[in-house]
Order: C-alpha cells, then sequence, then structure tokens
C-alpha cells in the first residue's frame, strides 16, 4: 500500500475546505502548487496540501480516483481569479431573481468553474425547497448551465468569514475542515455560563472551540471528586458543594461549615471513593483503623479539637494515658507537720481560730479522761497459757525470770526500755 499511495496527492479547493484526494497520474508535485483537476462539475483550479508519499489513509480505493489533469499554469490561474470576480458581481442580481421567482432561501454564494459553462448556487435555508423554478430563471438570466447546493448555518459563517468573540479569525474560516459535534453538556462540565450569548459564535450554534479542551476536563476530572460526593477528613465527614477543575480546588461543608481544600491539600486531607457518589467515604486520614489487639482509644481522644497529633511514620497515632486524679490536699496541716519539713513557695494563711468560749475545755498533762457515765470499764488481760501433758513447758534461755526487771511479770509502768536509757536519765528505772 505503500507503493501506491505515492501516486495520491490531497488538494483543497478553498482555504481551509475539505481535502479531496487525486491520483498524481505521475507527475512530481509539492505542497503549495496549483494544479488543475476534473471535478462532476467541470474543471477547477486547486492547491496541493498534502504532497506524494505523505498521505497516510490506507483505506483509499485507487480505483475512483480522478487523475490530475495537469499542472496550473498563470494563465489557468489567472482565469480563476477572473471567473471568482464575475461569480461575486452577479451576486446581488441573484438574489433580486430569487425575490421575484418567490424562492426563500437566501443566496450567500456563487461559484463558477474554470471554463464558465456551470454556475453553483448555495443557498441557507432549514426547510427544504422547491427551487426548480428560480433554477430555469437564472440558467435563462445568466446563459449557463445553473446547480443549486443548500447548506447549514455553520457553513454560512464559513463562507461569510468574519471574528469571533476571542478576537481572532474564525476558525472554520481560517483552519477547521470539518465541523465537531458540540452539546450543552460540554459547557457544563467546563463550568461556563450557559448565556446562549457567550457560547455562541456567529452562526448561532455552540461555539466549535468547546470541543477543544473537552477531553483535558474529562481528564482533571478523574482525579477531583464528584459534586454532592461524600468525603472523608481528618475533623470528621464532608460533602463536595463546589469543584474549580482549573484551579483543582474543592469546597467542602464539614459539620456545618465551608471548607475550601487547595490542590495542594488535596491528596494528604480529603479523601473519597470514586465509585459512586452516595458510597460510604473510606476511613478518615488522622483517625487510623484499629487493629487485632489494639487497645481501644479513649473518647476524648477521638473527639474533634483544635488541636490533634501528627500521625506516626506507622500511620498510627501514639497512644496516651489518660490524666491521673490527683489527691485532693488537705486545708491544713498541724504545727508539728509544718515544723518537720520547710515551707516551699508562698507560705499558707493559718486557719482561723474559734473564740475561746466556743473551744473544749483542757485537762491538765498525764490526765486520763474520766468515763462516760454508766460506762462499765473493762481490764484487758492476757489468758494464762495451758500446760501441756507431757509437762512444764520449756524454759526459754532468752526469757527472764519472774521479778527481774524486763520479765512478763513485770508491771508494764516499771519495764525498761531495751533501746538505752532515756534521754535526760542516768540509765536507772524512776523510782
Amino acid at each position: 500500500m505503500t507503493e501506491r499511495t505515492e501516486r495520491v496527492a490531497g488538494v483543497r479547493f478553498r482555504n481551509a475546505g475539505k481535502i479531496f484526494y487525486f491520483d498524481t497520474a505521475g507527475i512530481q508535485l509539492e505542497p503549495g502548487e496549483y494544479v488543475v483537476v476534473e471535478t462532476v462539475r467541470g474543471p477547477e483550479v486547486a492547491r496541493v496540501v498534502i504532497g506524494p508519499g505523505q498521505v497516510v489513509v490506507n483505506e483509499l480505493r485507487m480505483d475512483d480516483l480522478q487523475p490530475i489533469l495537469r499542472m496550473a499554469t498563470d494563465e489557468d490561474i489567472e482565469k480563476a481569479d477572473v471567473q471568482r470576480r464575475r461569480a461575486t458581481e452577479i451576486l446581488p442580481e441573484a438574489r433580486r431573481l430569487a425575490e421575484e421567482a418567490g424562492f426563500r432561501g437566501r443566496i450567500d454564494a456563487a461559484d463558477f468553474t474554470l471554463d464558465g459553462r456551470r454556475l453553483t448556487f448555495s443557498f441557507a435555508s432549514e426547510d427544504r425547497l422547491d427551487y426548480r423554478e428560480y433554477v430555469r430563471r437564472a440558467s435563462k438570466m445568466f446563459d449557463t448551465r445553473v446547480d443549486m447546493r443548500q447548506i447549514g448555518a455553520r457553513d454560512r459563517a464559513k463562507l461569510a468569514g468574519g471574528y469571533g468573540i476571542c478576537g481572532r479569525e474564525l476558525c472554520c474560516a481560517n483552519w477547521l475542515d470539518t465541523f465537531p459535534a458540540i452539546s450543552i453538556r460540554m459547557a457544563k462540565e467546563q463550568e461556563l455560563p450557559l448565556n446562549p450569548q457567550k457560547i455562541s459564535g456567529l452562526c448561532g450554534r455552540l461555539l466549535c472551540c468547546l470541543s477543544y479542551e473537552e477531553e483535558g476536563y474529562k481528564e482533571m476530572r478523574k482525579t477531583l471528586p464528584k459534586l454532592g460526593q461524600r468525603c472523608s477528613t481528618p475533623t470528621g465527614e464532608g460533602r463536595v458543594i463546589s469543584v474549580n477543575i482549573l484551579k483543582r480546588q474543592v469546597t467542602l461543608i464539614v459539620q456545618g461549615q465551608r471548607l475550601d481544600v487547595p490542590d495542594a491539600d488535596l491528596g494528604t486531607v480529603v479523601r473519597w471513593d470514586p465509585s459512586s457518589r452516595t458510597a460510604e467515604p473510606p476511613p478518615s486520614l488522622g483517625r487510623p483503623e484499629p487493629e487485632p489487639g489494639d487497645v481501644p482509644e479513649p473518647d476524648w481522644i477521638t473527639t474533634p479539637g483544635p488541636i490533634r497529633e501528627r500521625p506516626a511514620e506507622g500511620g498510627r497515632l501514639p497512644q496516651r494515658r489518660p490524666p491521673q486524679r490527683q489527691s485532693p490536699r488537705p486545708a491544713a496541716d498541724s504545727p508539728a507537720q509544718r515544723s518537720g519539713r520547710p515551707s516551699q513557695g508562698r507560705p499558707q494563711p493559718r486557719p482561723a481560730q474559734r473564740p475561746a468560749s466556743e473551744r473544749p475545755p483542757q485537762r491538765p498533762a498525764g490526765e486520763r479522761p474520766a468515763p462516760l457515765a454508766g460506762a462499765q470499764s473493762r481490764t484487758f488481760r492476757r489468758a494464762p497459757r495451758p500446760e501441756s501433758a507431757a509437762g512444764p513447758e520449756p524454759q526459754d534461755s532468752n526469757r527472764r525470770p519472774a521479778g527481774e526487771p524486763g520479765s512478763a511479770d513485770e508491771p508494764r509502768g516499771r519495764r525498761r526500755r531495751r533501746g538505752g536509757p532515756r534521754p535526760g536519765g542516768s540509765g536507772s528505772a524512776p523510782d
């Protein structure tokens, strides 16, 4: 097929017009040169845009291709210019004739072939019209064969030309050879205002440039949550209320507050499930999933607050210990306790003393309190040790005999202390 495409060349009859393929018939051609080709209407001058060997279409049928007649000379190019000016001059007369014949279509363009034997009128109309009467009158007036070609609103703007709202020449009149399919859905996905005056071209149809960035918007939208998507954040579950595709900024509603998340924090703060808009959001990034065997965290850790610790390297928050309760400090210490330890910090105020009339009476030192009326005093004595049938209890070598100082039979008041003499005494028992 490569050898066969060496004989194929692509030409155009108009600027930004459709490309037609012809057989070179052995002529060496270069892009930009003019040739004379045979069409269904007759011979015409065309410009080569695809040279031999540059055709990549592998579905061409070589049997259906018409051959190129010859290279266009200067006379052919001048003659084509004369026919083009002649068609422009008869255009007002053709429109006046359409009004007289009752033809409701608007005549937008007229074209002569290179030999001038055929004239083609292009008209725009939304409905199918009967132009037979008009063709008979036009053929008689212009003394040539007349053909009619119906075009749409976009073709009409392409023939007329002009400048769009961007300030540049119309794409269809400059380089666009085919019209892409445009829908209002493209304008909605690109978040454009649905005002017909802002998203429509000179032809009254939707702008063709809406299709240029459609694929780019689709690719960027795949990496962003959908409108109304349920998401997870470190502070709780949220819902998407706005998406700015160009800035890659997402606006959430989290616990009744509006939160704008930029692109830098989007992948580390917000998580969502792209499979479904109503699916459950994934776990939050700031609250890891508990593993089997982990101790559940207290409620005060999971409560959202203004300050939270960052997760550790393993993705888990460090375990915290609940604060230990401190025992209440006594209201006041005794004088002995206060004198036994140094004062720290600010001196504590002394408790207020009650008046002397409210204080209990004081008793002399060494005097025991009197028993209450009606109470019986009890004396606690050690029970005698029973003797065994084998004989008397063996004497302990460390036990002192009765009557000696320090024995068990000695009164408690006269027993000597083993730790040494009392402070201030001579070491003997008191009298």
